[in-house]
């Protein structure tokens, strides 16, 4: 019987090299190389500021808090993600709550997205945060949620997982010109790995 992996990362002499150079160091974290590397996502992306944490996890968790989201507030996303895209508000206190997705993207419907903040406006429950999910690495139609963002008033979190290195409309995801936040997976499934890990970036210095 053949065996599939769900991935295979791939992991040079170069970089076995790098990563004893940083063990036999004074820092195995927090150390200069984290600087160099956000420094280096910042460039790719060309936002103007990213943080590196231990996981996308922690990345759309401390997103959520920069975002001043609390207890009782409400954040949408999409059904077909993992579990963090909505844990990120649980572990908050929030409340969340699903917007469907498009059925030959596997992202956010918008128009359902439009549809469903018509009724939570009447209903005054908008959600403070939107966080769309780039499905597979395919970027959403973030010029459209962006617009919707300004009309009802809500935050946009991207969940990039997937996605370092992919473009909209010429726009470099993670650049954030239509979002507050994007945050990248850096485990060993996804685009590039730091073993584990994940970085958030912003164009807010506040943020």
């Amino acid at each position: 019987m053949r065996i599939y992996p769900y991935s295979r990362q791939k992991i040079s002499s170069i970089d076995i090299k790098t990563v004893s150079r940083v063990l036999r160091s004074e820092f195995i974290t927090q150390g200069p190389e984290v600087k160099k590397f956000e420094y280096k996502i910042c460039k790719a992306v060309k936002s103007k500021y990213s943080v590196a944490v231990n996981s996308a996890t922690s990345a759309l968790h401390v997103a959520c808090m920069a975002l001043d989201f609390k207890k009782n507030d409400i954040l949408w996303t999409v059904p077909n993600t993992f579990v963090a895209s909505a844990n990120c508000a649980i572990h908050l206190g929030g409340k969340v709550d699903f917007v469907d997705i498009d059925y030959y993207s596997g992202n956010i419907d918008v128009r359902l997205l439009e549809q469903k903040l018509i009724k939570a406006k009447k209903n005054k429950k908008l959600p403070k945060i939107l966080i769309p999910v780039h499905f597979a690495g395919l970027p959403t139609h973030q010029d459209k949620i962006w617009k919707l963002s300004k009309k009802y008033n809500f935050k946009i979190i991207e969940d990039a997982s997937h996605s370092l290195g992919s473009k909209f409309k010429g726009n470099i995801t993670g650049n954030c010109k239509w979002s507050d936040i994007t945050v990248f997976s850096l485990h060993p499934v996804k685009i590039i790995t730091t073993a584990e890990g994940g970085v958030a970036t912003t164009n807010d210095k506040k943020l």
